[in-house]
């Protein structure tokens, strides 16, 4: 009896041994892919702060050339047809 109670121990034994080496490998696996995760978010995180400068950069320009624009025309330093092509530039 104590001989299959020994071998049972060790079949068993055997068994959550493979049981956890395999949740072993899912854990590291799951904390890299949270790692990667984790600098994917803070890339991110920083790509959409500059987004977020550079645009409010982008209508200060913009208005700075409206009103140069503007001054521009109502003074006739530019002509007409200058005029229009700086209009037809206008991506904003």
């Amino acid at each position: 009896m104590n001989e299959d109670y020994k071998e049972l121990v060790e079949f068993l034994d055997g068994k959550f041994n493979k049981i956890d080496g395999k949740f072993a490998e899912i854990n590291k696996f799951r904390e890299e892919s949270l790692k990667g995760q984790d600098e994917i978010i803070t890339k991110l995180d920083t790509l959409l702060r500059e987004k977020t400068v550079g645009d409010e950069q982008n209508k200060r320009q913009k208005k700075v050339l409206e009103i140069h624009n503007g001054a521009l025309k109502s003074s006739k330093i530019l002509s007409e047809q200058q005029s229009t092509e700086i209009d037809g530039l206008r991506v904003f």
